[in-house]
Order: structure tokens, then C-alpha cells, then sequence
């Protein structure tokens, strides 16, 4: 493994003292230097005086890559999300753990009977805040300066600036469910009586109204994303574009930054301590370091210097064969799946599109083909989205009898009286691979002949293009396709994916009893019965009696590494929330000083 060697560096000033650990960690003879703030004691003065002394709590992390945008209305940099979940307050908060909406900046809210209108009622004590000017640290942490409240305005500003086309917000189409912002993100010149007819109001500093242009109990998991962080409007309006990289940077969330944040540094973040809210976790100083790849960070989390770090394919099989319990399996919401085209000769019936599902061992695809980073779905709407059911709750998964049952329940009987048809998947050689053994799984379980089945490859444009509803004759029987998340609610994947008028419909499935009930549980507000609803759908659609418009697969994931002495929920969407991780320092002192 290596050698870790220590040096204490103290540097004085006035008022603090700092000590610096510098750890030099040796790894096949190549020496790799981290530097991490371990304690700041201060002289006491009548304000600090009272305060304990005690060493901070440090989280260290790598990131990976190089750009680094942390303007909440415009990122999809994986690490700038996670910097603003931490950064800037939410007008609501999705908890990784139970995937329900909490209170954050809105400490409650309120909706119409019509579910068109939402009243938010906000905290009045978080706060843009700095680094206090004077350098005070108490107990090893920063402390941090208030320059004015977070208000109802603040919002008003970020929806404003996120429907403008000129921002160029990615996902701005989510926020179309506000009145008004449709319009605005049309016209390359909105007026600011074009912006005021948004809806979303401030009715005084701490209440906020939104209006909506259809009922939408998925609004509430809408507002948690991180397009609903606002932004200080006075460094946008001076600074532009470069407002993140301004001297003095205004943040609001639980942490705040003390070191630039460019990715060719190491950026520190301490504990904002004018954070009401309480931290489920301890950690006080977020240590982050930068690599292009994934293997200088595991080099230093095997020396135990990082308590996270991504796992390098090369490395995967030795690692989980000695230490499975430190990999950390983190699901992505992306689902790939195969589509059904309802007009096929050869799909038509609900039956054999039953038996073509369970006749698939998605466990052997995940072990054969994705290494295990990826979990076997047998319902559409992955772990980690709210009102989504249990992985392993609802559907038929793999079921060879059955799947046989369904066949010769069939108007074919078998499947050499199927017509021939075809499988188009993207041109990638793994895409090539999986097709040919969900092939060979059709031929084992359901005696297909394998001349009956054509595996067609185009580019994935092509792909797009030839399985649109309009295509006609060019459209494949089945095609491989996926899904992710734009926003993690269960409507976004039944709704927004399958519904018959609501969404694309590429399957072309006529319109039935299940879609009335997805726009019903669109429209239902409590919590409990959005669930239920759900779970019917999810039933409905790929249960015993199911129509089964697509064969839900897999969701993809990746293998982080963890240390023992770290106690987390990884985030499956949005950021990583730095103030619920719990580190048990005594451990991680412990295991550090056996190095």
C-alpha cells in the first residue's frame, strides 16, 4: 500500500493559529501530497471565549473533471450540482434517504382546491452570507457573515432569469408548468411586463405564489431541483456570467467556501454557521480534491486519505473480491428498457409481450454485460424517485413458466408462428452483445427460432428518427431505448414516458384505463394516495395482467468506494448533501494512524 509520513505546519496570525496536516502518502514508489486543515484554534476573546474547543470534522472527497459551473439556473456539470446543493438554499429540500419533500427555504406551503395555485411561506432566517471579513474561526471553522436574508424576491429573480432564453437554462421546459414562462423562453426580447406575467409572485418578503398552467401535484418535487436555488441578484446584475467567480461570492446553503472554486486547487468548504436548519450529519470542512481520472483518487482512498472515490474498472474485480462491503452501488434513475411498436404484427397482442418480458433473466445481463453496475428493474420507475415503488414490489420480472404460459395462452400458441421481426439497438458494440443474448434468452425460454429474430444497429439519431409513431413502414417491432430522470417523480416516468397523449407514445399503445388514472394521480395532492396510485399504475402496466408497452430492464449505476468510518445516503439525483454524511472521527483517526 504505501507509507503515510506527517508534518505540522503551523502559521500565525493575530488572532488564530493554524495547523495544517500535510500528508505525504507513498504509492508505488510515487509520492502523492495532501494538504487538510485539521484544526484553527483561536485566542480567546469575550465572543469566543464560552466556546469549547474541539476538533473539526472533515470530509474528503475527489472530483472528477474539469469545468466546474455552479450557476444553479444553468449547470449539468455533476460536480456543480453537488457544490450547489451545498452552496445555495432550496426552495425545497428531496431527502435521500425516505425520497419525500421537506421544508428548506419554505418552512410550509399551501395549494388551491384546483391544484393550479401554490403559496410557499419562507424561513426569514437564512441568509446570503461570506467568510466574516475578520478571519474569526471557531472551533476549527469559519465563521460566517450575514449580508442580507433570502427572500421571497431572491426566487422570484432565479424563475425570472431561468424562463429568459438568453440564460439558456438546460432543462428550462420543466418550469413550462409556470404560467407564462413558455412564452418568455419564445421571445428573444421579453419585456419586464413579459417577465412580472410569469407566474410566480412574491407577495412580501417571506411568501411566495406560483401559478400553474395545469394541476400538478408533481410540482412539489419539481421545486426541490436545483433550477429552484436562487441567486444573488446583485452579483448577477454587476458581474454577469462571471458573478461565481466574484471576489466576495454570496452563498446561502449549509456550507460556504473558503478557497476558490477551481478545479485545478484543492476547494475547501466549512460549515455555514448561520445555518437554521439542523444537520442531520457532522461534518464541519468539506476537503475536495481534483483528478482527471479515477485512479489517483482510489490510489489516495486506499491510503485512507479520501473517504470517498469512484472505483476504476481495471480495479473492480480485485476490490470486490477482498472488500465488497466498502463498494457503494449508486443507481442513476436511467432506465434502458425495450420498446414495443403496437402496430406490429407480430407485439400486438398484450399476451406475447407478456411472454417476450419474462422470458428475459435480467440478473444475467447485469452480471454479464454491466459487471454488476446496475440493478435488474421488472417495473418502470427506479429507487430514488418520489412515490415510486419498491424495486422488487411490483411486476413480473423473470418468470420462464410463465412467460411460456403467456405464449401458449397466445393467438400464436408458439413462437415459430410468429412472424419474423426485427431489434434495432443503438451501434455499440455493448448494445450488440446485450441484444444477442435477450435473443438467445427468447430462443432457450421460448423456443423462437433464432432466423426469426433480426438484430438491426443504426446510429442512435437513426434510432430516434426511425421509431417515431409517424415512420410507418421503416419502424422496427422492438428497439432498445432509456430513460432518465428530469425530474425525480413517479409522473415523470409513467406520465411524461408512456402516458398515450401525454408523452411521445412511441409504442403508439391506444389510450385505456391507465391513463386516466395517471393524469388522476398528476392531479391527487396527498402524499399517501399519490403513492397507491402508482402502484396500480405500475401494476397495471407491468403486472400478471399487465399491457406491457415497454420490458423495463435495468438501471444503471456506478461503484463508489467508502470508508468505513462513513455513514451516507448517496444521492441518486441532484447533489450530494454534504451535511448528511456522519464520520466517526475517533475511527477514521484511528485507521489513518495504522498507515
Amino acid at each position: 500500500m504505501g507509507l503515510t509520513l506527517l508534518s505540522l505546519i503551523a502559521c500565525s496570525r493575530t488572532d488564530t493559529q493554524t495547523i495544517v496536516v500535510t500528508r505525504v502518502v507513498v504509492i508505488e514508489g510515487q509520492e502523492s501530497v495532501v494538504t487538510q486543515l485539521v484544526r484553527q484554534t483561536i485566542t480567546p476573546t469575550p465572543d469566543t471565549a464560552e466556546n469549547a474547543l474541539r476538533e473539526p470534522v472533515s470530509l474528503d472527497l475527489s472530483y472528477l473533471g474539469a469545468a466546474i459551473d455552479i450557476d444553479p439556473q444553468k449547470t449539468t456539470d455533476e460536480n456543480g450540482i453537488n457544490l450547489v446543493e451545498n452552496l445555495f438554499v432550496g426552495l425545497t429540500n428531496f431527502n435521500h434517504t425516505s425520497n419525500v419533500i421537506e421544508p428548506e427555504l419554505a418552512q410550509s406551503w399551501e395549494v388551491s382546491a384546483d391544484g393550479r395555485n401554490w403559496i410557499f411561506h419562507l424561513r426569514d432566517d437564512i441568509f446570503w452570507v461570506k467568510p466574516n471579513a475578520t478571519g474569526t474561526v471557531v472551533d476549527g471553522v469559519y465563521q460566517a457573515e450575514a449580508v442580507r436574508p433570502v427572500t421571497a424576491d431572491d426566487m422570484v429573480y432565479a424563475i425570472q432569469r431561468a424562463c429568459r432564453r438568453q440564460t439558456d437554462s438546460p432543462d428550462v421546459f420543466i418550469l413550462f408548468l409556470i404560467e407564462g414562462c413558455e412564452q418568455v423562453q419564445g421571445d428573444p426580447n421579453p419585456t419586464p411586463a413579459d417577465l412580472e406575467a410569469i407566474g410566480v409572485r412574491a407577495l412580501d418578503d417571506t411568501t411566495l405564489e406560483f401559478s400553474l398552467v395545469k394541476p400538478a401535484s408533481y410540482f412539489l418535487t419539481i421545486t426541490s431541483l436545483w433550477l429552484f436555488h436562487p441567486v444573488p441578484p446583485e452579483l448577477v446584475e454587476e458581474f454577469g456570467d462571471e458573478w461565481q467567480a466574484a471576489e466576495g461570492l454570496w452563498t446561502s446553503g449549509p456550507f460556504m467556501p473558503v478557497s476558490p472554486l477551481t478545479p485545478d486547487t484543492q476547494t475547501i468548504l466549512h460549515r455555514n454557521s448561520l445555518w437554521p436548519l439542523p444537520h442531520t450529519g457532522n461534518v464541519d470542512i468539506v476537503n475536495i480534491l481534483y483528478f482527471d481520472d479515477a485512479m489517483p483518487a482510489y490510489q489516495l482512498w486506499q491510503a485512507k486519505s479520501l473517504d470517498v472515490s469512484p472505483l476504476p474498472a481495471a480495479e473492480q474485480k480485485a476490490l470486490l473480491s477482498l472488500s465488497p462491503q466498502k463498494a457503494l452501488l449508486t443507481t442513476n434513475q436511467s432506465v434502458f428498457y425495450l420498446g414495443f411498436n403496437f402496430d406490429s404484427g407480430a407485439f400486438r397482442e398484450a399476451d406475447v409481450r407478456r411472454a417476450f418480458s419474462a422470458a428475459i433473466d435480467r440478473q444475467r445481463l447485469v452480471d454479464e454485460i454491466y459487471d454488476n453496475e446496475a440493478l435488474p428493474m421488472r417495473h418502470l420507475t427506479p429507487p430514488g424517485v418520489v412515490a415510486a415503488p419498491l424495486i422488487d414490489e411490483i411486476g413480473v420480472g423473470y418468470s420462464p413458466d410463465d412467460a411460456r404460459h403467456w405464449l401458449a395462452q397466445s393467438g400464436f400458441g408458439s413462437c415459430r408462428l410468429i412472424p419474423p421481426f426485427t431489434l434495432l439497438v443503438t451501434s455499440s458494440d455493448l448494445s450488440l452483445r446485450q441484444a444477442e443474448l435477450i435473443r438467445d434468452m427468447w430462443v432457450e425460454e421460448l423456443g423462437c427460432a433464432p432466423e426469426q429474430i433480426t438484430i438491426d444497429q443504426s446510429q442512435f439519431g437513426t434510432l430516434l428518427a426511425n421509431t417515431r409513431r409517424d415512420v410507418g413502414a421503416a419502424r422496427p417491432d422492438l428497439w432498445e431505448l432509456g430513460w432518465a430522470s428530469y425530474f425525480p417523480d413517479a409522473q415523470n416516468w409513467v406520465g411524461d414516458l408512456l402516458h398515450c397523449t401525454d408523452s411521445e407514445n412511441r409504442q403508439n399503445r391506444p389510450c385505456s384505463e391507465v391513463d386516466a388514472l395517471i393524469r388522476q394521480a398528476a392531479g391527487t395532492l396527498d402524499p399517501t394516495e399519490r403513492t397507491l396510485l402508482y402502484r396500480r399504475i405500475e401494476d397495471m402496466l407491468f403486472g400478471g395482467e399487465g399491457l406491457f408497452p415497454v420490458i423495463p430492464l435495468y438501471v444503471s449505476g456506478e461503484v463508489q468506494l467508502t470508508q468505513t468510518w462513513l455513514a451516507f445516503t448517496p444521492a441518486s439525483f441532484g447533489g450530494e448533501q454534504y451535511d448528511t454524511y456522519f464520520i466517526r472521527a475517533d475511527l477514521k483517526e484511528l485507521e489513518r494512524s495504522r498507515q
